[in-house]
């Protein structure tokens, strides 16, 4: 908890921060600071330098697009779950950057908050597998307290609480915004992943 408080207070204050430093703590916690190396003991590892928030990455292409696709379907068979689905959150979420960090804290690629990353004993967000398994765990759990996919999308997006608060999708733009993002994603990954099983078993079957 100690280190969850840190963490947010440190987000809040450097929202501005021109340059950010991810550091790993001597006890395994992460920092996110805008003091150089040079300002703090020897035994913080950098993990990464980020100008501000964004990170530019540029279009995105088929190879990262595709890069954790066996993460994915490993994901998608452990917690019973559409690779589709999980693919198109991950889309939506962070555009298949492994580092990314939302302005409010979210992290890696399916943007895990801190305290959701715990809960789910998610040990480095910006480690891909870590993250689609916390992530894909998570939407395992939504599944089970809502009878709807735009239900289970809305809750992942504002919270659980939100969704039941408001008897449905929240009025909220992003949120609203977000579950058509996803409907619209998934039939174009709904087709990949089919297409990829239909080569696989063309190729066993030589």
């Amino acid at each position: 908890m100690r280190h969850l408080i840190l963490l947010a207070t440190l987000l809040c204050s450097m929202a501005s921060a021109d340059t950010i430093y991810q550091y790993r703590q001597p006890g395994g916690g992460v920092l996110f600071t805008d003091q150089t190396t040079d300002r703090l003991s020897r035994d913080h590892v950098l993990l990464s330098v980020r100008k501000g928030w964004e990170e530019k990455l540029g279009p995105l292409t088929a190879e990262r697009r595709d890069r954790y696709d066996g993460d994915i379907e490993y994901a998608a068979q452990r917690f019973d779950l559409e690779p589709a689905l999980i693919k198109a959150v991950i889309h939506a979420e962070s555009h298949f950057n492994p580092r990314a960090i939302s302005r409010v804290g979210a992290q890696g690629l399916m943007q895990l908050m801190p305290e959701t990353a715990a809960f789910l004993r998610v040990d480095d967000p910006f480690n891909a597998r870590q993250n689609i398994l916390g992530g894909s765990k998570f939407l395992q759990y939504l599944t089970g307290k809502f009878d709807s996919l735009d239900l289970v999308l809305a809750a992942y997006n504002a919270g659980e609480g939100n969704v039941r608060r408001h008897g449905g999708i929240p009025p909220f733009k992003e949120t609203q915004g977000y579950v058509k993002k996803i409907n619209s994603l998934l039939p174009r990954y709904r087709q990949q992943f089919a297409s990829h099983y239909v080569e696989e078993d063309a190729i066993a079957s030589r």
